[in-house]
């Protein structure tokens, strides 16, 4: 007889305080329980030991409740559904069962009037997972309820099997426009093997949009299969599939894709909206035969096709491309020229001091643009650069005659804050326009407190008691961007967490900041309004978290940024402060990010799945529904 066997046979004999003591007051237990519960042959041991693990933890109870043997399972699912507790808690509850028999206690929640019920409920059904959750989803596509329909194909794609792909390709034919286009985004979430065929078919589909956000997902998948079905999608009839499919492309770097993009490039009707998607994707590929497609369309008679493809050789650290780009700046458009000063400044010279002489050289001569809107552009540029010469153009513009290029000038000076840029703003003390002696006297001021204590903004948190939290910043983006080169402000970050919206890069000064992480999602908290737009994850989450607890305890402040500095940079905040404080004080980790942005309002998707992650069921989210109920806690804690 084994282990397991002598165990099972001893269940009988055990009385309900030996049974707790030997199998739920210890891990050792509950894992040895989980192992021989499914192996018990008697429905009355088997839900007696399910009761008892539920009196004692719930969710320990719960997950045993679908381990017992299949045809037991209809008692123990019932035990769950009669205890009295919220819907929600309830829908965890046998989520956690894994159990089909389950769903239809999960799909009976899918009417309730409450929004919240409905998601958790259809998020139950994706967790579970199995070909019966898969089937229910499926049947909820045909929901009328349009977040019911957004989260059944949310949840298809999580499951990432063939049942569940197979229901999306089905849906892909589905009357609803809706559903067809929540289905196509949910096949580009699922393993590439079973999603591309799909989407190579959904590239074809009558529907514009489904081919669209097709191409869209063929360029997130990013594997070698696609590409030929995605060159063929450039000459669609829609423009948006053609630029969508360009984009996808330049994602992949697939050098068969260069002469059909170059074509695109110069020939498509609808110049300016495709023209641009298909420069990108040439500059990403960035072999010899993109560079010559770009060139020649240097001589387009469009201007925007023009200004495109200079936009594009910026990205694009060669000679031939800086050549390329310093003629642009004779260009008879005014905006052409503008984006080529731009180009220059993005140029990655690094470790090329010949191409770094020949970009500054380039914006040297641009400095006598005969527009200011170029000149403008200009300074920007030369304070990306950041060297002697750089400055030296700088000094000149301190003289221009439109005070917003001065005004640039000086911004720039601060921004690369050199000893030779110091020099330079000492000496524009004394010009002539009464603008650049007043900026110049505050980026000054900024470098005499240097070796000062700062004190933030408003917006900080005060410094609490317990010394693993940091000093917490939250901004916007903007904010952020004028604080890292403040050299007041900047020189006390030590860790920043910038959140942007997919595809938009950092801000370029954001490299200041030694210790850094950048995440890329939308700021959604259900996936309702575009499913081409990104839900925040549970993986996004995990990395905040670890970000977190990486963090020195010994000075530095905490720098957080999202596009306005008021959803997902305060959700942020709140998941660090949760992390660093720890379990029970999520009213106090609140209470922080109040006092640093009181016009907190946190993305509750990020929230939720927070609560998840660090196991504080709810309570990080009945914290800030706490604080909304009654006002007064808010304006206390602000």
């Amino acid at each position: 007889m084994n282990a397991a066997a002598t165990l099972i046979q001893q269940l009988p004999d055990l009385s309900d305080a030996q049974f707790n003591q030997k199998y739920l007051k210890q891990k050792e237990g509950m894992r040895t329980l989980a192992t021989i519960l499914p192996q018990v042959e008697e429905q009355s041991l088997a839900l007696r030991a399910v009761k008892l693990a539920l009196k004692v933890n719930l969710k320990l109870g719960s997950k045993l409740a679908g381990t017992v043997k299949p045809e037991f399972q209809t008692s123990t699912i019932k035990l769950i559904q009669k205890i009295p507790t919220s819907p929600l808690l309830k829908i965890k509850l046998l989520a956690l069962t894994s159990s089909d028999l389950a769903i239809p206690m999960l799909v009976a929640t899918l009417n309730h009037k409450e929004s919240a019920v409905r998601l958790h409920g259809i998020r139950a059904i994706g967790k579970i997972g199995s070909e019966a959750a898969v089937i229910e989803l499926a049947r909820s596509l045909e929901s009328e309820d349009s977040q019911v329909q957004a989260w059944a194909a949310w949840a298809l794609g999580e499951i990432n099997s063939k049942p569940a792909a197979s229901a999306l390709l089905k849906a892909l034919n589905h009357k609803a426009s809706g559903v067809r286009v929540w289905a196509v985004w949910a096949l580009g979430k699922i393993n590439p093997k079973t999603a591309v065929p799909a989407l190579l078919k959904a590239l074809k589909h009558q529907d514009s949009e489904v081919r669209w956000r097709a191409a869209v997902n063929c360029g997130k998948i990013g594997v070698s299969e696609v590409v030929p079905g995605l060159i063929n999608a450039l000459r669609d009839s829609n423009h948006i599939a053609r630029a969508r499919a360009a984009t996808a492309l330049g994602k992949i770097g697939n050098c068969e894709a260069v002469p059909s993009l170059v074509e695109l490039l110069h020939d498509d009707p609808d110049s300016y909206a495709v023209s641009l998607r298909a420069a990108e994707a040439l500059g990403q590929i960035g072999t010899e035969t993109a560079v010559a497609g770009l060139l020649e369309a240097l001589n387009h008679d469009d201007s925007d096709v023009r200004g495109s493809a200079v936009s594009a050789l910026g990205e694009i650290s060669s000679e031939v491309a800086v050549v390329a780009v310093m003629r642009s700046l004779s260009d008879r458009d005014i905006f052409v020229r503008g984006r080529a000063a731009v180009a220059l400044g993005n140029i990655s010279t690094a470790g090329d001091a010949n191409l770094q002489k020949m970009v500054t050289a380039g914006l040297a001569i641009a400095i006598g643009d005969s527009e200011s809107y170029v000149r403008w552009r200009v300074a920007a540029a030369l304070g990306e650069i950041g060297t002697e010469e750089a400055v030296a153009g700088l000094v000149r513009l301190l003289g221009d005659e439109t005070s917003g290029v001065r005004h640039n000038a000086v911004k720039s000076l601060g921004q690369i804050g050199s000893t030779a840029a110091i020099l330079a703003l000492e000496t524009a003390l004394n010009r002539e326009f009464a603008d650049v002696r007043a900026l110049a006297a505050q980026y000054l001021a900024d470098v005499s407190t240097e070796a000062e204590t700062v004190d933030f903004e408003p917006s900080v948190a005060a410094d609490l008691s317990d010394r693993k939290l940091p000093k917490i910043l939250i901004a916007s983006e903007a904010e952020a961007s004028e604080y890292t080169v403040d050299r007041a402000v900047g020189r006390e970050i030590e860790y920043l967490i910038s959140i942007g919206s997919p595809g938009v890069a950092d801000p370029r000064n954001f490299h200041k900041v030694p210790n850094r992480l950048r995440l890329e999602f939308n700021d959604l908290d259900t996936p309702v309004d575009d499913p081409d737009q990104i839900l925040p994850t549970l993986e996004d989450v995990l990395k905040i978290i670890d970000f977190a607890l990486k963090m020195s305890s010994q000075g530095g402040s905490l720098l957080i940024c999202c596009q306005s500095g008021i959803s997902r940079s305060t959700a942020t905040a709140l998941i660090v402060c949760a992390a660093l404080l720890g379990r029970g004080k999520e009213r106090e980790a609140w209470a922080v990010v109040l006092a640093a942005r009181p016009q907190a309002k946190p993305n509750r998707w990020m929230v939720h799945l927070a609560d998840e992650a660090l196991g504080r069921d709810g309570k990080l989210a009945l914290a800030i529904e706490l604080t909304a109920a009654t006002p007064e806690l808010a304006i206390a804690n602000s």
